[in-house]
């Protein structure tokens, strides 16, 4: 195996890697690179609570991609919002339905996602009840992301604004205790 010549490729640099500007590009950690241009792409996860200081959003993972290089700052984008299985698990409890759900959409300005609404029903329920449940869900995610663009979506969904407006629509079909978005992934393409 040959050696490498570091006096070629000259030293490594560090870059700080930003969030994007629904978090007021707070930074999320530093990277060591030989070329800016291999960071592009570069996927960085994070809590959540670490990043807006609530400790309810522990339980949430959101994952930033890296678009651009500007004076050294790594300039990322928000891709993916997931939930822990360990709180899902936590809330799920005996007598009680889980409803999961998995659309896909676009918005309003042109990005593919994926949705996973996470729906807990307060008792037992019918199958006929889960499938109008279903269906309201459905519909619900058709216009909103009709009428939403991607950086809307990512601050309502931050701010859980989505989980109340959803909780609002379905709540006419059957209560619900737990009504929040489990994850949501952009499609890179």
């Amino acid at each position: 195996m040959a050696v490498q010549d570091l006096s070629k490729k000259g030293r490594k640099k560090w870059y700080t890697i930003t969030a994007s500007s629904n978090f007021n590009e707070r930074p999320l950690g530093e990277t060591l690179s030989y070329e800016p241009e291999k960071l592009v792409g570069r996927v960085v996860s994070v809590n959540l609570s670490n990043l807006t200081g609530n400790l309810k959003a522990q339980n949430i993972k959101v994952s930033f991609r890296v678009k651009e290089i500007r004076d050294n700052h790594a300039v990322t984008e928000l891709i993916g919002y997931e939930m822990s299985s360990s709180y899902i698990k936590r809330v799920v409890r005996a007598g009680r339905d889980r409803v999961d759900l998995s659309f896909s959409g676009k918005t309003k300005d042109g990005v593919d996602i994926i949705v996973k609404p996470f729906l807990l029903t307060k008792f037992n329920t019918h199958r006929s009840i889960k499938t109008a449940l279903k269906e309201r869900c459905k519909a619900f995610f058709d216009k909103y992301l009709s009428e939403t663009d991607y950086p809307t979506l990512v601050s309502q969904l931050i701010s859980n604004k989505i989980n109340q407006d959803m909780r609002e629509a379905l709540n006419k079909v059957y209560p619900l205790g737990n009504v929040e978005v489990r994850a949501m992934k952009r499609i890179l393409g």
